[in-house]
């Protein structure tokens, strides 16, 4: 049984005197979130199932951290720090809930760094949507940081120059972080400024109801907003524009559109990407308009033309901020991408590769459609791995995963990443690969050391490819821990 429900309507009030437990430390989201609370002043301890790079960190920053869940690692005095996918069951949440300790899920945790009474700020910025949330809030944090803003950032990824996931800023002013709307923990916050990137169905192991629950919570979200508040509106999604067509009272609407959609008149503030065009293995540049100003030019080191509107999302933040726009946009020149978001990982046969979070048919579309756009002039083909992740989204978007695959020349399908979730009968990566609209789709089922699918690449990969591993499971360690 998850905590999450249990949990998510306890208020936290956090206390230096009082230590804090995480468990699941070592995640990319709970990591950002201690290191934060120890560059506070703050007892932290926590644990997790293997050692990694985040948790040693920690230990650096004085964190008390342990690899293994024992009831005796936490301090009886302890305020725990649960994720949604931490169980009952599990032997730190077991004594605390016998001793009647405080539990309480990440997400009210980060609340009260962003706006609560001990550690709140005056500006906060919460970036959500189904896709591009990790990256817009990396470009932003990076954005407002090279501006000297100052700024607080939380995030699920390492963000480039910085080489961190979350950073404290020393006067809180601003805080940037990314919203989860997986769990429907997105209800917990309200933001000064707000990006709507985009919505589609994408976690329906929490939203049974479809997109309709979905679109239910986002709009609870927007109704709970503080008036003043400004949102971003992504309005060439067709589920945000509705969301704009109900747009609260009390709340400034900021369209957003990465083509040329508006006309420089619209009564809401608007900023939009001009004359978007390719300028070099993949990357684009396009100009930047605020109404009818154009505000300047924007030139991307990242790949694909959605990283243009994930751009224009941090700096109209930036605008709003007061940023000055040659500072943003060179910031965001000097952004090389978060981790897991097209991150190159190193070579194969003289082909590239590279490790993708891609796990939504969406998302798989426009990351092989900047693979294949950073080929082009070039004779290397994209050959790409999927591992479909949750076998309830593989069932809820069965006809759309069918379908996103075009731009990879060689496919490779491997089994469902269950992420404990029960097999759901013909949702098998191997009936996938027999349906899937891909004249070159292949199944190998995927073993505890890779060896199959590492000897297949070894076979076909060539010189100039990009080899592509894309998914939100195990599958990220195919490339990234290649042993020849």
């Amino acid at each position: 049984m998850s905590l999450s429900t249990e949990t998510i309507n306890k208020p936290l009030h956090l206390d230096k005197a009082q230590p804090v437990h995480f468990v699941g430390v070592g995640g990319i989201g709970m990591s950002g979130l201690a290191k934060v609370l120890l560059e506070s002043g703050f007892q932290v301890s926590g644990s997790d199932v293997a050692d990694s790079a985040y948790t040693q960190e920690l230990v650096k920053l004085g964190g008390r951290i342990f690899i293994g869940h024992a009831a005796e690692q936490v301090p009886v005095n302890a305020q725990l720090i649960v994720s949604s996918s931490i169980d009952r069951q599990n032997p730190e949440i077991a004594v605390a809930l016998d001793r009647g300790q405080e539990i309480h899920h990440r997400s009210g945790l980060l609340r009260e760094i962003m706006q609560g009474a001990l550690m709140g700020h005056q500006t906060t910025i919460g970036i959500t949507g189904t896709h591009g949330k990790t990256t817009i809030t990396g470009m932003t944090g990076l954005a407002l940081y090279k501006a000297q803003l100052d700024p607080t950032v939380i995030v699920g990824g390492k963000m480039p120059i910085l080489n961190t996931n979350a950073i404290m800023g020393q006067e809180r002013k601003y805080a940037v972080a990314e919203l989860d709307e997986s769990d429907g923990t997105i209800l917990q916050y309200q933001p000064t400024l707000s990006v709507v990137a985009n919505l589609e169905l994408d976690h329906a192991d929490h939203y049974t109801n479809g997109l309709q629950a979905l679109m239910d919570t986002f709009k609870a979200y927007l109704n709970a907003l503080k008036p003043g508040s400004k949102v971003f509106y992504n309005i060439t999604c067709p589920n945000v524009k509705q969301l704009v067509e109900q747009n609260p009272d009390q709340v400034e609407a900021i369209l957003l559109a990465p083509g040329d959609v508006f006309t420089g008149q619209e009564t809401q503030t608007t900023y939009w990407l001009k004359n978007a065009r390719p300028y070099g293995k993949g990357c684009y540049q396009a100009y930047v308009y605020r109404n009818a100003k154009m505000l300047g030019e924007l030139n991307m080191s990242v790949p694909g033309k959605h990283n243009l509107f994930n751009a224009l999302c941090a700096v109209a933040i930036g605008d709003q901020l007061g940023a000055d726009f040659d500072d943003l946009s060179e910031a965001l020149f000097s952004f090389t991408g978060m981790g897991r978001r097209f991150e190159k990982v190193g070579e194969l046969n003289n082909a590239l590769m590279v490790d993708d979070y891609a796990h939504h048919p969406s998302e798989v579309l426009v990351t092989l459609k900047a693979a294949k756009e950073s080929l082009q002039g070039t004779s290397g083909r994209v050959v790409a791995v999927f591992q479909p992740h949750r076998y309830s989204r593989l069932q809820a978007l069965w006809d759309e995963f069918l379908t996103c695959f075009i731009d990879a020349d060689l496919l490779y399908l491997t089994d469902v990443y269950a992420a404990h979730e029960p097999v759901i009968p013909g949702m098998t990566a191997d009936a996938f690969a027999q349906k899937v609209q891909h004249p070159n789709a292949k199944y190998i089922p995927l073993t505890p050391d890779f060896d199959q699918l590492r000897q297949e690449l070894k076979t076909v990969v060539q010189p100039g490819d990009v080899v592509l591993s894309m998914g939100a499971g195990n599958i990220t360690k195919l490339l990234r821990q290649w042993n020849g």
